[in-house]
């Protein structure tokens, strides 16, 4: 299968790019790195031109809210259209978790753990660009009948990130949850990917919109139903016994997209807890024990 990939030089891009190519596809790459914008139609339908899918990464998010419409959503319009125009069998957007509104600070939520059916209350231009993304996609599909799969990822983390929060962590303890606590949500990169990759070996039909996350939260300690009566009391609970099981359990429901795509992710918080401290040097004996200790 051939595979155009817009933002294929980016963060999640490389890692999709280096995964589909050894599991045989043929990719075209698409990214303004290379002098390929988005912004300009007529060079998306021609690098579209032979792909059977298009899995659409390109984005901006930390820009002016002219620059995060523009790209966010004339760029994801114009790959539609040329989806249309070279007759593609399906098209994968990147949203984001921010489309609900209640990440990053933006709001509260209705209730925890979140779903699919959650409603939706964006703020910021980002977070409106990745949203009407979504609704453009729901349109596209049902005009064309070209299938969409639009995927909701909290923040994206490689190897390198879970040793960032735990340093940050160890300076202030707090930073779990100020300014703001993110429910626990993260994504591994390669779940990602392997959610993608589904997506593209799946014969699904029509427009799904998919929360995607890790199985369990990051936590310094506390349970997912300890944060949430400590940081949102408020919120409805709607949690079950599954939470007495796994108390570590992920906040975001992943239930869709495992029902859909056999999708279960292998990177979680505690197998990289376990990791890093693996990493670490062991224990020093003799009289340097108590000075090693306490670092």
């Amino acid at each position: 299968m051939r595979v155009l990939i817009t933002g294929n030089r980016g963060f999640i891009g490389r890692v999709l790019e280096s995964r589909l190519v050894a599991s045989g596809y043929e990719v075209e790459g698409f990214d303004i790195i290379d002098g390929l914008d988005i912004g300009k139609p007529e060079l998306i339908v021609e690098r579209a031109d032979g792909c059977e899918a298009i899995v659409h990464l390109a984005a901006v998010k930390n820009a002016d809210a002219t620059a995060i419409m523009q790209t966010n959503l004339q760029g994801t319009w114009n790959v539609l259209c040329a989806g249309a125009a070279v007759r593609t069998r399906k098209i994968i957007f990147t949203s984001s978790t921010n489309a609900l509104g209640i990440f990053q600070g933006e709001g509260v939520p209705e209730y925890l753990p979140l779903d699919d059916d959650h409603p939706c209350h964006p703020r910021s231009s980002y977070a409106i660009s990745k949203r009407l993304g979504e609704e453009m996609c729901r349109h596209f599909t049902e005009s064309t009948g070209i299938s969409t799969m639009c995927f909701r990822p909290p923040g994206v983390w490689d190897d390198s990130t879970y040793h960032e929060i735990v340093v940050a962590r160890g300076k202030r303890p707090e930073y779990e949850w100020d300014p703001y606590w993110e429910y626990g949500a993260f994504l591994d990169v390669r779940d990602l990917v392997d959610a993608i990759l589904l997506a593209l070996q799946k014969d699904l039909k029509g427009f799904h919109c998919l929360l995607l996350a890790a199985s369990d939260i990051t936590t310094s300690g506390k349970s997912s139903l300890e944060l949430v009566r400590e940081i949102l009391p408020r919120v409805k609970w709607k949690g079950g016994d599954e939470y007495k099981v796994d108390p570590y359990r992920s906040l975001i429901d992943c239930g869709n997209a495992q029902r859909l795509l056999g999708w279960i992710p292998q990177y979680s918080w505690n197998k990289s807890l376990k990791s890093e401290r693996a990493r670490r040097p062991p224990c020093r004996p003799g009289k340097h024990r108590k000075a090693w200790r306490s670092r």
